[in-house]
């Protein structure tokens, strides 16, 4: 095990009654992830122990679960100009396949709504517990940005292709109503219930399972998921929209705090 960095407001990983907990910890920007913080959790989830555990909840503070990248890291998250496949990964998607790929099942256990890279963190886990007053939202064509790869094929693995093509085609917000009615949602939380608590209630359920089958399916049920496609040709589809006018305009106008006009 390596040292863990700590960073004002860092994500942190608490491990009590055998059941580990991962709290996205900047309620003020609506936990948005920096470069920093995403790297920070890979550390947290690649580099300790977690025999002790039998389950992992991510959650967040405040009112939001997880609003994506942080603005200020966006170009560095979508990715700089590059050739060949590079364009297919980013930090937001390797996270996400950290989580993927955590040998323990993950629960969500929505704290509030979910932005952007934030959908795809909850997509990533295996469970999603929230009330039904969610809203999502994947804004990346607001942007000009073609949303990762993986990032894709999550939505499509788990929204279907519908509601994959309604969230990125066209930016639309989806509720905690049709969420749960689509199976998005793995348990519902009535109002005034908490939702950490029946997200810990729901992992007990693994204390009396095999960890070895679990964690053995839970990891050939993802790489069946994430059968690799033409990667090049989106490769090329994702560096068209880095090089475009489009990016470089969806940018602007939320730094200007406007809707954007990609044509003139």
């Amino acid at each position: 095990s390596i040292g863990i960095p700590k960073f004002m407001a860092s994500p942190e990983l608490i491990k009590e009654d055998g059941i580990g907990v991962l709290t996205l910890n900047s309620p003020s920007k609506r936990n948005s992830l920096t470069v920093q913080d995403m790297l920070l959790i890979r550390l947290l989830l690649e580099d300790q122990d977690h025999s002790d555990i039998v389950a992992l909840i991510i959650t967040g503070k405040g009112k939001v679960f997880c609003a994506g990248a942080d603005f200020a890291d966006i170009v560095s998250i979508t990715g700089k100009p590059s050739k060949g496949n590079k364009s297919l990964s980013n930090d937001m998607s390797e996270l996400c396949d950290t989580i993927q790929q955590f040998p323990l099942p993950t629960i969500c256990a929505f704290n509030g709504n979910a932005y952007g890279g934030g959908v795809e963190l909850a997509c990533a886990c295996d469970f999603r517990i929230s009330k039904l007053d969610l809203e999502i939202i994947v804004p990346p064509a607001k942007l000009g940005i073609h949303y990762h790869l993986d990032g894709i094929k999550r939505f499509l693995a788990i929204f279907g292709l519908k509601t994959t093509r309604e969230l990125l085609l066209l930016a639309r917000k989806k509720c905690g109503e049709e969420l749960n009615k689509i199976g998005f949602l793995d348990q519902i939380v009535e109002e005034g219930g908490n939702v950490l608590e029946t997200a810990k209630s729901f992992a007990k359920q693994f204390f009396d399972l095999s960890p070895t089958a679990v964690s053995g399916m839970k990891l050939t049920i993802n790489d069946i998921e994430m059968l690799s496609e033409k990667n090049s040709i989106i490769a090329e589809r994702i560096q068209k929209c880095l090089e475009s006018h489009d990016f470089q305009e969806g940018l602007k106008s939320v730094m200007e705090k406007r809707s954007p006009k990609f044509r003139t």
